[in-house]
Order: structure tokens, then sequence, then C-alpha cells
């Protein structure tokens, strides 16, 4: 290896650099060789999915060695990053959850000492009554209300300089945020992705960066400022190829007028787990492409597109099949066969993705989530497969 030229090695590492930041970490250990060769492709690819507590020491790591660097600039090329934390979890104690600063609290908690052989093991108080039961779900409201509200504090404090950290130079994007309310100060304002060319969205738009009205966009001007941002009447996303909308156990409105707007040069659009509302979602994402308006002398919206994939929510659960539920969902199925046949570009409709148990804890199929969303953007980041694009 000391015979191998330097900028080689540095070739090599990009290559290997692409598990979301384990080998990276891993080669920066071998020597002061391998570590100054390698430093340009440290970030190359990031998976920041545990908690808050893991951005700011990234951050400073990453400044740290930016400031480092004499000739290759070490840039995130690939982020995959959940604004979920652990949950529940993530904040066990409401109250410490406002009080604590960062980088505390956001640890898995301490598990509590194993009863010993003369203690008896402890058993949850079940609700006797109907008093009882109420008391509990409102303690339980309680309780996930300061731990969320702890949760969004926490991001909010190192979400923007995250994202205005890598915007400039981030490839592909998974973006896991649920129910994250970014709140005033999460919000990054006249800030643009000029390079990113796949995203994957689940919970809906970025709560953190607000989608200027499609009126407002201006596409002619696109290539003289690409870092003007939304504020700056430009395109957010200009050479975003890939769009993949996940629309999970949130009902937050997806208008695709304003990603056609935004996301201009899209070639694949993919929605995964869509139903029949919110309405706006439904009839945008029809808009953009049934080819109706083009036939008439409309402007198409994305009009570099070529492949549209739906995947519909699951269905109702068998005891439902007779209900107006089943009902609505047949109905939905045969309206995205109708839109299939009045589409500009190809598209394809997917079997209903499959259904998480009834009753599995939506914390617990949040988190199964994330690793289901971060491997298919690895699959993509290393090459070894199509990702969610598979018909």
């Amino acid at each position: 290896m000391d015979k191998v030229p330097v900028e080689l090695l540095t070739l090599i590492s990009f290559y290997a650099c692409t598990d979301g930041g384990q080998t990276g970490c891993a080669l920066s250990l071998v020597s002061r060789r391998i570590r100054e060769a390698s430093r340009p492709a440290r970030f190359y690819s990031i998976a920041l999915t545990t908690s808050p507590a893991q951005i700011q020491p990234f951050l400073g790591c990453l400044e740290k060695e930016r400031s480092r660097s004499r000739d290759m600039r070490p840039r995130v090329r690939h982020l995959c990053l959940s604004l979920f934390g652990r949950g529940l979890e993530t904040s066990p104690h409401p109250s410490s959850a406002l009080r604590a600063p960062l980088g505390q609290n956001f640890t898995t908690p301490t598990p509590a000492p194993a009863p010993g052989p003369a203690d008896p093991a402890p058993t949850p108080d079940r609700p006797k009554t109907r008093a009882e039961f109420l008391a509990s779900l409102q303690r339980r409201t309680q309780h996930w209300r300061a731990a969320q509200d702890g949760l969004d504090e926490q991001y909010g404090r190192v979400i923007p300089a995250l994202i205005r950290a890598v915007a400039p130079d981030v490839h592909t994007l998974a973006l896991i945020q649920v129910q994250w309310r970014s709140g005033s100060a999460g919000l990054v304002r006249g800030c643009s992705f000029p390079a990113l060319r796949e995203l994957t969205l689940l919970g809906g738009d970025p709560s953190f960066l607000p989608l200027a009205p499609a009126a407002e966009v201006d596409l002619e001007g696109e290539d003289e400022d690409e870092h003007a941002g939304a504020e700056g009447g430009r395109p957010l996303f200009p050479v975003l190829r890939r769009l993949h909308h996940i629309l999970a156990w949130v009902n937050r409105d997806v208008d695709f007028t304003q990603w056609a707007a935004h996301a201009p040069n899209v070639t694949h659009l993919r929605v995964s787990r869509m139903d029949s509302h919110p309405q706006i979602t439904v009839s945008t994402l029809e808009r953009v492409l049934s080819r109706e308006g083009v036939e008439v002398g409309f402007e198409a919206f994305f009009p570099h597109l070529q492949r549209a994939i739906i995947e519909p929510h699951p269905e109702p659960p068998p005891e439902a099949r007779m209900s107006t539920a089943h009902a609505m969902f047949l109905e939905f199925l045969d309206y995205l066969q109708g839109l299939r046949e009045r589409a500009r570009v190809p598209l394809t409709v997917l079997p209903p993705c499959e259904s998480s148990k009834p009753a599995l804890d939506q914390d617990v199929a949040r988190q199964r989530a994330i690793p289901r969303v971060k491997r298919t953007w690895l699959e993509r980041v290393e090459g070894t497969g199509v990702g969610c694009w598979v018909e």
C-alpha cells in the first residue's frame, strides 16, 4: 500500500465509502497516510437515522475535516436522514425532554434492574373502569406530546445547519420525517439543492423547506442563480431526475404541480402507499400525469417525464372485506387503472403494498420503515440494485 499513488487511493476510497459512513470512519483510523488519502471520500455517503445527538458531532467533524483539506474538499454526496429519532423511547421522560441539552436524553434508556429472587415481577396496572382507561389514554397522549415537543426542539436546533452544509453537494437524499414539526426555528429559507438527482420523501414535503407556489417559480431563469431557492423564484431541485413520495402515516397535502415547478427535469416519478385522500394529492397527481391538458395545447407538467409508478396503500383487513372501507378501496383501484389509461407516459400500478399486522404499534411500524428506506437508498448508492424503481 505504501507504493500505491495517493490519487489512486483516493479514487478507491470513493468506491469503498458507499455504506452510509462506516467505511469512511474506519479508513480514517488505519494510518495517517490512509486518513489523508481517504479524506475527500470520508463523507461520500452518510446515514443519520438514530437521534439529533448524531447530527451535531457529525457537523463538527465535517467542518474540521474540510478545514484540514488542502486539495479536494470533503463533500456529502449521498445522505439518508431520519427525523423520527427512536419514537417515544427517544425521550422516555417527557418533562426532562424539554430541559435536557443537546446530546443528552437521546440515548437508549437505561433498563430497569431485573427483579431479584425475592422481588415479585412488576406487572402493569390495567385500567379496570372506563374512567381509568380514559385517564391512562390521556397520560399516554401527554407523554407523546411532551416527547414530540422535545424531539422537535432538538432537531430544530441542528437541521438548518445540516441542510445548509450538504445542500450544495448532495446527489441522493432519503428523508424520513413522519410527524416532525419544524416550526419557524427549523425552516431553511433561500436554500436549494442544485446537484440533487434522486429524492425519497417519507411523510410528505420537507417540513424545513417550504415550496413556493408554482406560479411564483421562474423556470426560464433557472440557470441564472441556482442557489436562489424558492424565495428567489428559482426551482429548488433544478436537476432532480427521480422523485419518490411515500405517503405513510400522515395526511399532508402533496401538490405535484408545485413539484413540477420546483423539479422541472424529473424523468421518473413514484408515489407509494397512495390513498384516495388528501384530495389535493390525488387531483394534482392526475393533473401532472394526464394527457388531456397537453392535447389541448397546454404545456405539460414534468415535460421530461418518462415513467411513473403508483403503489396503492394496503388493503383493508379481512374482517372489513364487506365494509364501506373495502368498497372505497376497490373503487380507488379502479380509478388508478383508469388513470393508467389516461396517462401521457407509461404508468405502472403496482399491487397494494403489504399491510403491517393490525395490532402493530405505530411507533414500531415507523421504526421498521427506516431500514427499508435506507436499504433501497443504499442499493442506488452502491449500484447493486434498482432500489424502489423495480416494476
